[in-house]
């Protein structure tokens, strides 16, 4: 048997054993899958997401290698274009599927814009020949519209200014300005026919599914626009207009991405916020890239959360995370899929994503403004295609307003160079990360933005993340699995996610930011912020320690307890200088009660790294000096009152305070910015009964 017929015979099974396992389920999907062709579509209407997915694998020939921002093709300016329209590289020679690829001549110069595919539209003495559509979930006013934001508690140690993390609230904005709004019948005539909703697969079909996409085989899905009328608006300086959306429809399509001399074709779905007269008045478009392994009905709930809270239309590819069975380049870490996915937004008429959006039933043009936004590799995909982007238009025609990465993930070189043209255009770059751990490449993309833009608001850390709090909502099943696989999602997280992230991306269409916010919420760097239920720590980076402010008597308030510290109470460390210039450690306590039997060992302990923040502690024979040491202070007070000790790989954590107790909220915090600096064991209180005869008093908060 050939390649091909083995090729296209695990297709057709896997196709029904999808069509077998998500059989009798009969329920309307909110998002259904895309169908063949860059013009064809499936949708339905509905506000709660979808559970399908149809991403048709992509196969041809290989594309160059780039990871240089600047190597991205030259478009002409936006609105200088002749009559003919954006110059496109050539026309297309041939076709290896019509569903997938499309090859084009290998001496591109330029961005080839897609085809323009006007949808299918009745007039009002048609009548549709599938069911009617499902209708709109409307929300009402007091929902969408914007609502005094409780100012954040935040936990400061005595002695120290807390700095503004509140956002201004606001309530009575004034909606956008609609621009030739047609009439009702206009609109109506104007709208794609309705087309038959789509059974959701079943929890084992959405497996399936999954995986097929993630390497690219899941075929194609019959089509089903949904009609939604985009109406252009009139933006207001220094507001989001945000207000009036009353519900979310959801299309899907495909949309095609320039890959070299290729062309990858993917399916997408597509969420229309839409106002009460059923009009789209959105003031912009955003790109949400699922991440590795992921597929674009994972994020429904997400997806929805920011088309409502935004007022944008946003648009969820599906990109294979492998390249077993699809052409060279058409995968979501690939350098030539960041750059087609920038290749999008600087073709002048975005005719691909226009193609795309038209498919998914939308009459109108798209707005020009937009937001780049992914999760894991997803927002790594998100960055590179951002700062692609940046180095290939004038600032006078820069049209992207920012970044925001779910605990994004970058792994292919291009992050310091995108963070570099994102910020010649002064393009922020927001980070919701998890704690580090294997899932986000232990945090090493966070730390790198951190170290790339020092000084700056990049973020925050959500303390006992999980690097899925983004995606939770989506897919039952899905939600299921990735927890139990990773990590468990806390409860408040995926709600503190949605708040961080729309407040952001609000002060991006507001034009404000971490100096002036309008609805976001920011903070000096290492601020601890609480979130209701969740709880989130400011990006920054690890401390500089000034040793002799550091010397003295610690008490350990809290502990992941290791064999020889079990029972023990009254926990002390008494540090000071030996005449060496080495640290002389006294550590201390009693067993079970105050007074009881007494532990007490000595050791020496030497700083390994230049900010002092590392040390190597023994207490048998000289300290090393070589890093990676033993004792790395995570995170420290301003005024040296608190302090939270680990190790390299977060085995064991050490909560410190001046004083032998401290408030039942400096504890909470503690706990939160140890989760958050790594710290991966169960850390319990360490009682100090010793407390009340000394009379030591809680540190204020």
């Amino acid at each position: 048997m050939t390649p091909e017929k083995m090729l296209r015979t695990l297709w057709i099974a896997a196709a029904g054993a999808c069509i077998a396992l998500s059989a009798g389920t009969g329920v309307a999907a909110a998002e259904p899958d895309a169908s063949d062709g860059a013009a064809d579509s499936s949708s339905a209407e509905s506000p709660s997401g979808a559970q399908s997915d149809s991403p048709p694998g992509s196969q041809s020939s290989a594309q160059p290698p780039a990871s240089d921002p600047s190597l991205i093709p030259e478009v002409g300016q936006r609105e200088d274009d002749s009559a003919d329209g954006p110059t496109s590289v050539d026309k297309p020679e041939s076709t290896v599927s019509a569903s997938t690829v499309t090859v084009r001549r290998d001496d591109a110069a330029t961005v080839e814009a897609a085809p323009q595919v006007a949808p299918g539209t009745a007039t009002e003495d048609e009548t549709s020949t599938g069911p009617e559509p499902l209708a709109d979930t409307e929300t009402s006013a007091a929902e969408t519209a914007p609502t005094a934001t409780a100012p954040p508690t935040v936990v400061e140690p005595a002695g120290v200014e807390p700095a503004v993390v509140e956002p201004a609230s606001v309530i009575d904005q004034a909606p956008a300005v609609p621009v030739a709004a047609p009439a009702t019948g206009e609109i109506r005539s104007l709208a794609a026919p309705a087309a038959a909703a789509r059974p959701t697969p079943g929890p084992l079909a959405t497996v399936v599914i999954s995986l097929l996409s993630a390497f690219g085989l899941m075929p194609s899905l019959p089509p089903a626009p949904v009609p939604v009328v985009g109406i252009p608006t009139q933006p207001i300086p220094g507001t989001s207009s945000i207000n009036g959306v009353t519900g979310v429809k959801v299309g899907s399509s495909n949309v095609a991405i320039p890959i070299g001399s290729t062309t990858y074709t993917g399916a997408a779905d597509w969420y229309f916020p839409t106002q009460a007269d059923g009009t789209v008045q959105a003031q912009g478009v955003m790109l949400l890239q699922h991440g590795f392994l992921g597929s674009k009905s994972w994020y429904s709930a997400l997806a929805q959360d920011l088309a409502e809270r935004t007022n944008s239309i946003v648009v969820v590819p599906n990109i294979p995370s492998f390249g077993f069975f699809t052409c060279n380049g058409c995968t979501l870490s690939s350098v030539a899929m960041q750059q087609g996915v920038a290749t999008l937004f600087v073709d002048p008429s975005r005719a691909s994503l226009s193609a795309s959006a038209a498919a998914a039933g939308y009459q109108g043009v798209l707005p020009e403004k937009f937001v780049l936004t992914g999760h894991s590799a997803g927002g790594g995909l998100a960055t590179a295609a951002g700062g692609f982007y940046a180095s290939a238009v004038a600032p006078s025609d820069n049209d992207l307003l920012g970044v925001v990465m779910y605990d994004g993930v970058s792994s292919n070189g291009t992050f310091a160079g995108a963070l570099a043209a994102l910020s010649a255009l002064s393009i922020p770059v927001y980070q919701i990360a998890a704690p580090p751990q294997p899932w986000n490449a232990n945090g090493q993309t966070t730390a790198d933005l951190v170290a790339l833009k020092p000084g700056q608001f990049v973020g925050v850390t959500l303390a006992n993340g999980s690097h899925v709090d983004s995606l939770i909502g989506g897919v039952p099943i899905i939600d299921f699995v990735s927890q139990l696989v990773i990590k468990r999602s806390p409860p408040g997280n995926t709600q503190a996610v949605y708040t961080l992230a729309n407040g952001w991306i609000n002060d991006m269409y507001a034009g404000v930011g971490p100096a002036n916010p309008v609805y976001g919420i920011y903070g000096a760097p290492n601020q601890y912020v609480v979130l209701g239920q969740a709880a989130a720590v400011v990006l920054g980076p690890p401390p500089a320690v000034d040793l002799n402010d550091y010397l003295g008597t610690w008490y350990e308030v809290g502990s992941v307890k290791q064999f020889f510290s079990i029972g023990l109470v009254n926990t002390t460390a008494v540090y000071s200088l030996n005449a060496d210039g080495s640290i002389r450690v006294v550590n201390s306590g009693n067993y079970l009660f105050d007074g009881g039997p007494q532990s007490r060992i000595v050791g020496t302990a030497l700083p390994v790294s230049a900010t002092n923040d590392k040390l190597n502690v023994t207490f048998f024979g000289p300290p090393s000096a070589d890093p990676p040491g033993n004792y790395w202070i995570v995170d420290l007070a301003p005024d040296y009152s608190w302090a939270v000790v680990s190790d390299a790989r977060g085995r064991t954590g050490f909560l410190l305070s001046r004083t032998r107790v401290v408030s039942d909220d400096l504890y909470r915090e503690l706990l939160d910015r140890a989760s958050v600096d790594g710290v991966n064991g169960w850390i319990t209180r360490t009682r100090q009964p010793a407390a009340a005869a000394e009379s030591n008093v809680a540190v204020p908060v």
